[in-house]
């Protein structure tokens, strides 16, 4: 591939540059986690797409690529279908729920795959909230399967594991100082290619959720799309968003922020860091505080999409009725 020929077209600045097709997209991409492109061309390439934003011919080309090189795991049998929860944001400003919303959905006897990055400079992480719950971080495919399988616990993988060339180029906005295509594509991965399977994705904006959605219509998946919180997929506990659910190339609204007002904020975290919010995550396990409501509504809505529940009401008595038994 030409890779000075890819650059004049799609380096031309925001107004000016002309997309990829899917198929060159796929063969670039494909190219880029192989390592095949020069330092500088890469970096030429990187800093073009950041400032022009992908296409959706683009996307999809570059998610074929990626999808090669992501590990594949097996979806257990006789069991709910698996959530894929992306975790590449951590907490900033506020504590991570992430982790809970994982665990819950454990307890609701879904097999959970949480998969990220473990580190970074700025913010805390859902690997560090789970190492601080004792909840291990996967070394292996074999460990990821066979955790899975057995299904007491969120299943941690490493994007190290998951698929090393994209950790790769993750690692490139420490050197280059901006983020790049792998951090859209990195949300969007997933270990089971040919089973039935629900991801949690978030957006930062709101008219992204168009965008987004149609990305998971091209490929026919199922996901449930929200606006996320600091860029993690939980439901904001001080903001609801609405939460639409994508299946068979259809969406539908599954949470109305409208008709469910948000009661009086109860007691979060003391402090983000990973060992407070493990600490209250664990005692918001054990019933000594309730569940935030927006994560009570977004259980509820992983039960309505996945039909495990007729209807959101439904759905949110199950969690309620979980989640008010004793633990012992």
């Amino acid at each position: 591939m030409d890779f000075s020929k890819v650059i004049k077209e799609v380096g031309r600045g925001k107004n000016h540059a002309r997309d990829l097709d899917r198929q060159t997209a796929f063969e670039l991409y494909r190219a880029i986690l192989a390592g095949e492109v020069p330092e500088l061309e890469l970096g030429g390439l990187l800093i073009a797409f950041r400032i022009k934003g992908e296409a959706e011919g683009e996307m999809l080309g570059f998610y074929q690529a990626m999808e090669e090189r992501v590990m594949a795991l097996q979806a257990p049998a006789d069991m709910p279908p698996p959530i894929v929860i992306p975790s590449y944001n951590g907490a900033r400003k506020q504590a991570n729920l992430t982790p809970l919303l994982a665990l819950a959905l454990s307890r609701l006897d879904f097999p959970v795959v949480v998969h990220g990055v473990t580190e970074d400079p700025g913010r805390v992480t859902s690997a560090e909230i789970f190492r601080a719950l004792d909840v291990p971080w996967q070394d292996s495919q074999a460990g990821a399967q066979s955790a899975l399988v057995m299904g007491r616990q969120p299943v941690f993988i490493p994007i190290r594991l998951l698929c090393p060339a994209l950790d790769g180029q993750l690692k490139l906005r420490w050197r280059m100082g901006v983020r790049n295509s792998a951090h859209t594509l990195a949300k969007l991965a997933t270990p089971f290619h040919h089973h039935l399977h629900w991801r949690l994705a978030s957006v930062s904006h709101p008219e992204y959720i168009t965008r987004v959605g149609d990305f998971f219509k091209a490929i026919n998946s199922s996901a449930l799309l929200m606006n996320g919180t600091e860029g993690e997929s939980y439901a904001n506990p001080q903001r609801l968003s609405k939460i639409f659910g994508l299946y068979q190339g259809e969406q539908q609204l599954l949470l109305d922020p409208s008709l469910y007002p948000l009661a009086p904020l109860e007691a979060l975290p003391a402090d983000r860091d990973a060992a407070a919010t493990a600490c209250w995550t664990q005692a918001c396990l054990r019933g000594e505080f309730a569940l935030p409501q927006s994560i009570r509504l977004q259980l509820a809505c992983c039960l309505a999409a996945t039909g495990r529940s007729l209807s959101m009401a439904q759905g949110l008595d199950y969690v309620d009725g979980v989640f008010s038994r004793p633990r012992g």
